[in-house]
């Protein structure tokens, strides 16, 4: 992927610093911000994308998974892949807005607009994720788990970086299909684990929603009781649903299992009037 014609490739200045495309990031370490703009550069190339143009949308997705992929790697969880490509969207529009700036508009202001983003640009584009109950969720799905030995090449990696992953290229030519695969999944956990954390927040809601409609209503309101004409039950089409019978023989008790034999939307279930009958003639 790096045996590129330096002859052919893209080159933007900006300011002092010359950022040239590049199809990939270098082994053993985590890439800076201007590896990731160079491999913008590379992605946004029609001769390199195999079609008329390729979208930065697409562009910096294609990168967010690359780069998730190579953080993965040396065994170091990121943010989700939707995030990664939002902050490569908004870092590579701001070299876009300084790179077009027109010479008669470069006044000193610009030039220290420059000059601050070529300076962070040798610095770690910084995706690791912070949230440590979901680095723990995606640690426990994916069994990855980080030594003392990473967070030091993290904790290197963001400052003087001098550290080297030695086993990155054995790694990478041995895990490359694995590591997609585990970064698929990582984005499923992901989703899994903030699914279930909001299926337990919607049952809360929901079970003191039943408390509160349940407080102050009665059996009788809930169903209500039939008019007695002396014969079978007149039922009416409102209170054809849920209703039930409370006819009982003069001085004496219906028997409780015959208290909520209700009838269902079309007909008299099976038995009502004989267990009626004797209920009268008990």
């Amino acid at each position: 992927m790096e045996s590129l014609d330096t002859e052919v490739r893209a080159r933007k200045t900006l300011g002092t610093v010359e950022y040239v495309e590049s199809s990939g990031f270098a082994q053993g370490v985590l890439p800076t911000k201007k590896d990731v703009v160079q491999n913008m550069l590379y992605l946004l190339q029609p001769k390199r994308a195999g079609q008329a143009q390729r979208s930065k949308e697409d562009a910096a997705q294609l990168l967010a998974e690359h780069l998730q992929e190579h953080w993965l790697v040396c065994n170091l969880h990121t943010i989700a892949t939707q995030n990664i490509k939002k902050l490569i969207l908004k870092m590579y529009e701001e070299f876009t807005r300084l790179y077009q700036t027109r010479k008669q508009r470069q006044n000193q202001a610009f030039s220290e607009r420059a000059d601050r983003f070529n300076e962070s640009s040798e610095k770690l584009f910084d995706v690791f994720c912070t949230d440590t109950q979901m680095r723990d969720k995606l640690e426990e799905y994916s069994g990855i788990k980080m030594t003392s030995i990473e967070w030091k090449f993290l904790e290197d990696q963001r400052n003087e970086r001098k550290m080297y992953y030695e086993d990155f290229t054995e790694k990478q030519e041995l895990k490359m299909m694995e590591r997609r695969q585990k970064i698929q999944c990582l984005e499923h956990f992901r989703k899994l684990a903030r699914e279930e954390k909001e299926s337990s927040k919607a049952k809360e809601m929901k079970y003191k929603g039943e408390e509160q409609s349940d407080e102050g209503t009665s059996v009788d309101e809930l169903y209500p009781a039939e008019e007695e004409n002396g014969g079978a039950p007149a039922f009416s089409l409102r209170g054809r649903r849920k209703r039930r019978c409370t006819a009982a023989a003069a001085g004496t008790d219906l028997p409780l299992e015959g208290e909520h034999i209700r009838m269902s939307i079309r007909r008299v279930r099976p038995g009502f009037y004989e267990t009626v009958e004797k209920a009268k003639n008990c």
